[in-house]
């Protein structure tokens, strides 16, 4: 048990924790100081060179970031003065798109119901030989049911 602590009062630790502070304290600043709409839509990642990294779900929500970008800093370095006064002044915000897990759609099926094969036999029963009768006949090779 010694080693772990050891390791937990280790100096990376240490950094990951103050790192940790920092970002929640910038996250705290964004719920009060950003549009009321947005803040459930996007999350602080980080401050590096006086740049805060901004998260947000869609490229909506960044354009509307970008448009408000000079009166949102102006209200965050406002409320780092206040709230977080050993940290530097905000110079720019840099929003990324967060990509989502999304569901993976199963391929669709490229067969066709009985019901529209025996159709599309019916018209192909009906046509002269042209290139329609050609398509149709390839079309209902390519979409046969393989039952």
């Amino acid at each position: 048990m010694k080693p772990v602590n050891k390791l937990l009062e280790s100096e990376v630790f240490s950094l990951i924790r103050e790192k940790n502070r920092s970002i929640s304290s910038y996250q705290k600043l964004w719920s009060i100081k950003a549009p009321t709409k947005l803040v459930p839509l996007s999350h602080i990642g980080g401050i590096r060179d006086d740049i805060l990294t901004v998260y947000v779900e869609n490229s909506g929500i960044a354009s509307k970031l970008k448009f408000i970008e000079s009166s949102l800093l102006k209200e965050l370095n406002e409320g780092i003065q206040k709230e977080i006064p050993y940290a530097n002044p905000i110079k720019s915000l840099k929003i990324k798109l967060m990509i989502k897990n999304s569901k993976v759609m199963p391929p669709r099926s490229k067969s066709f119901p009985a019901q529209a094969k025996s159709a599309f036999e019916n018209l192909l029963s009906s046509l002269e030989d042209s290139p329609l009768r050609h398509r149709l006949i390839k079309l209902i090779k390519h979409h046969a049911n393989s039952d």
